[in-house]
């Protein structure tokens, strides 16, 4: 008698920590996938495309997330860095390396480096994660701001136009 209550004892300890496991393991995991859920072009980008195909000559070269990129390309009539057929692109990896640094560098110089290897005009940021390459990252928006590189042309809400300084 004493053997099957231990054995119940144990099974109902192994079922809690089983449950208190998952429910851990849960969480970490929406932290993964949360970014998915969430909408990948927001109102603000949406906003700042019209903006931009109102004001800006059309079939510029942009930089942006992967997303707006696509967005912006429909909305604005404008090219983009990454997005469409990138399997296509020549040296995509390397591209789409380069697109992902223009955003997270902690580098005025280096983002606009960046920009010119590839003749970028404009940049399109939103301070949100945003999927520039290979993951879903935060985008270092101060690089922008170096007037020496970067000049903003347009700033409502969540999103920020600059050209690129020539």
């Amino acid at each position: 008698m004493e053997s099957e209550k231990t054995r119940v004892i144990l099974g109902v300890a192994f079922v809690i920590v089983l449950a208190y496991a998952a429910l851990s393991a849960r969480a970490g995991q929406w932290n993964a996938v949360s970014p998915w859920y969430d909408a990948v072009v927001t109102p603000g980008e949406v906003s700042a495309a019209q903006w931009v195909d109102a004001n800006v000559p059309h079939w510029q070269l942009f930089a942006a997330d992967l997303f707006s990129c696509e967005m912006i390309t429909a909305v604005a009539r404008q090219h983009c860095s990454i997005g469409g057929a990138w399997e296509l692109a020549d040296r995509a990896n390397d591209r789409y390396w380069s697109n992902q640094n223009i955003f997270t560098t902690n580098s005025s110089r280096e983002a606009w480096d960046e920009a010119k290897k590839y003749a970028i005009d404009y940049v399109l940021v939103t301070d949100r994660n945003s999927f520039y390459a290979y993951g879903w990252k935060r985008p270092n928006s101060f690089v922008f701001e170096d007037v020496q590189y970067f000049k903003k042309i347009y700033d409502e809400g969540d999103s920020k136009v600059y050209e690129v300084v020539r």
